[in-house]
């Protein structure tokens, strides 16, 4: 994934500096590089938009003054922003309103870091989800779902990808191919193997990493101590 850019839309200026901290703490906990920034209205969200700044998720509050965040938002979704919004609000009575304009999550004011990073989370897997990887494959492009991938390996300059329901032979390197998946569910465990952390059920540096459809992988001595720091990280996150 590349960068992540979240932004907080509240005319409560306090609340709204509390939030972006909140959520530079909840991103320093993964490995993706991110922005978190804050507007006080939607005229000045409005401006960035038109910019043609990407946000991908937006903490937008249902009372803006004179504007409501649920014209907000469905304004953004009539335009084709593809931006994630999570409303916040302390009136409960706006919910089935909010639901109208699709958003992911709603947060009841005040927000704990807990309920914020359920928040994320619940962005960070819906991107995973349906994000896709192209590869060149038998002369033409194939899109493989990332979260298919079960593990990848090279062998003779030649990269297999593994996925539950069959594998893709392509001609790159590693390293790029790497560089094109999301860095906090893959990680390389050996020169010739990476492996999706979502699949992991065990690993040892003795025995290796164990895998859900039961393969076992090697783990290199100089890939174990990053392979176990993310395996960690991730399993904090996810």
């Amino acid at each position: 994934m590349s960068e992540y850019n979240i932004a907080v839309c509240d005319d409560d200026s306090r609340f709204a500096e509390e939030l972006v901290r909140l959520c530079e703490k909840v991103m320093l906990k993964t490995n993706i590089p991110f922005t978190v920034s804050s507007f006080s209205s939607a005229q000045e969200l409005d401006k960035e938009f038109s910019r043609g700044t990407d946000i991908d998720l937006l903490f937008l509050d249902i009372k803006l003054g004179e504007q409501s965040g649920i014209e907000i938002a469905g304004r953004l979704r009539d335009n084709g922003k593809k931006c994630s919004v999570v409303l916040m609000t302390v009136d409960s009575s706006y919910l089935l309103e909010g639901y109208t304009v699709q958003p992911i999550y709603f947060l009841m004011k005040p927000i704990s870091e807990e309920e914020l990073e359920k928040a994320v989370k619940t962005d960070l897997k819906r991107r995973i989800q349906n994000s896709s990887l192209f590869i060149k494959c038998e002369r033409r492009q194939v899109q493989i779902p990332v979260d298919s991938i079960t593990y990848i390996e090279v062998l003779d300059h030649a990269m297999t990808v593994h996925t539950r329901a069959k594998d893709y032979v392509a001609r790159m390197t590693f390293s790029k191919l790497l560089e094109r998946l999301p860095q906090t569910h893959f990680a390389r465990c050996h020169n010739s193997y990476a492996v999706n952390l979502s699949c992991v059920r065990r690993y040892s540096r003795i025995d290796g990493v164990t895998l859900d459809s039961g393969i076992t992988l090697p783990i290199g001595r100089k890939y174990f101590d990053d392979f176990r720091r993310r395996f960690v990280e991730f399993m904090d996150i996810y």
